[in-house]
């Protein structure tokens, strides 16, 4: 049985305080500049969830993702993308933190694999980063035949390398397996189990996977995880939303009142199931995880109880911060890419909002068929959006061909802010 219940303001039905309290101090003693922010925030004296700091990306740009941290010798970094500084962030983790995340990445897979023998085959096509660095691993502690390959090789050795390993389970980034499903080298793999992380994974597109390789759509696992906090949530395919796992404490916030002042603290937006995500999580211990901006817009954030358990869950990933559009009104990248995948299925594509919404998309031409479906998908999706361009406020929404060749977007991940000129 599945019970649904608001979760707008998660300590509800549960106090955390102790807990939180506990995460902030060690928090605190690892980081010297938390503590600061701690002391000025009066939660030490509340202990409720919504009297901690934030913790944004200003905030980590300042204190953590570029300082020496010498007073964590055992630590080891992982190097992302850069930051406002020109610097690329440095995210730290302690053995504890990668033994954790490991044993969570591990508890997940080894469930949606059920039934797969020992000795399958498990491939992992997944660019740079934690997550890439990681898989192999696991694998490997599954007792799988694992690889991984080389995310700068040339699109056609991923092709040859995958016909050749034959993947009995394949984990990769919704963009690396739109570029394969649709590479002029022909992908000749059967896989019993995907895994995407990295990228929007929406229902229409798990669904045209599923037909390409022939499985069930529930074959189809949509991964949620950062570098900065691990493994975070999962699609599940009882209940049909993205459970947090069990070290997660999600809340979210309108991205207005997120900002609206200069102290990068908030409140609880009550009432609101939707805004911008929050996350707590009490086994990640290098990075101050408590009250993080994750930069994502999810919509549905729920508790339910499953299997005899109390699980935060969400419906559906909208897009991120800064990322979505205004098309007169706002148009969500989720919609974006549910409608690209009906009409487009498998194709590349990334969006420009240099003068009004372009999807800019990999096809040798537009039909004037397949360029009406996707403005309709899209203002049945943004009503509001609608009747700005019916009353002529806002043009159209335009799709425009292009060659691979023309692409902005990295090979592993959509961009939804090209800049045209």
């Amino acid at each position: 049985m599945i019970t649904y219940r608001s979760a707008a303001s998660p300590q509800q039905g549960s106090d955390h305080s102790p807990d939180l309290l506990r995460l902030a101090e060690d928090h605190a003693r690892r980081f010297p500049w938390y503590g600061r922010l701690l002391d000025a925030s009066g939660a030490r004296e509340t202990g409720a969830l919504h009297d901690f700091p934030v913790i944004d990306d200003e905030v980590l740009t300042r204190h953590y993702y570029t300082a020496a941290h010498d007073d964590l010798p055992d630590a080891f970094a992982f190097l992302t993308s850069g930051t406002s500084s020109g610097r690329r962030k440095r995210i730290l983790y302690s053995q504890a933190d990668e033994d954790a995340y490991a044993a969570q990445r591990k508890a997940l897979f080894q469930d949606f694999t059920r039934g797969l023998s020992v000795g399958s085959v498990a491939v992992a096509d997944l660019g740079t980063g934690h997550a890439a660095d990681a898989a192999r691993r696991i694998f490997v502690d599954m007792g799988f035949e694992a690889h991984d390959i080389d995310f700068q090789r040339p699109l056609e050795e991923h092709v040859t390398l995958l016909n050749y390993w034959q993947p009995d389970v394949l984990f990769t980034m919704p963009m690396i397996l739109d570029r394969l499903m649709q590479s002029p080298d022909r992908l000749h793999i059967s896989p019993r189990k995907i895994m995407v992380v990295g990228d929007l994974a929406t229902a229409n597109w798990r669904r045209i996977v599923a037909r390409h390789f022939g499985i069930a759509v529930t074959d189809v696992l949509d991964v949620f995880g950062s570098i900065e906090v691990g493994a975070i949530a999962h699609l599940c395919a009882d209940t049909g939303l993205y459970h947090f796992h069990d070290h997660i404490l999600p809340e979210v916030i309108h991205p207005a009142e997120l900002y609206a002042d200069e102290t990068a603290s908030a409140s609880v937006t009550t009432g609101t199931d939707s805004g911008a995500l929050l996350l707590t999580s009490f086994t990640r211990s290098y990075f101050p995880a408590l009250r993080y901006v994750t930069g994502d817009l999810i919509s549905g954030l729920c508790v339910i109880e499953y299997q005899g358990r109390r699980v935060h869950a969400f419906e559906r990933i909208d897009g991120r911060l800064g990322g979505d559009f205004k098309h007169g009104e706002r148009v969500s990248s989720h919609d974006i890419c549910q409608a690209m995948a009906t009409v487009f299925p498998g194709a590349a594509f990334e969006v420009s909002d240099d003068d009004g919404l372009v999807i800019r998309v990999v096809a040798h031409e537009i039909l004037d068929d397949q360029l009406a479906a996707v403005r309709k998908l899209l203002m049945e999706a943004a009503p509001d959006v609608s009747q700005m361009i019916t009353s002529g406020m806002v043009g159209e929404i335009g799709v425009k061909a292009i060659a691979a060749d023309e692409l902005k977007s990295t090979h592993a991940k959509r961009r939804f802010n090209v800049k045209e000129r």
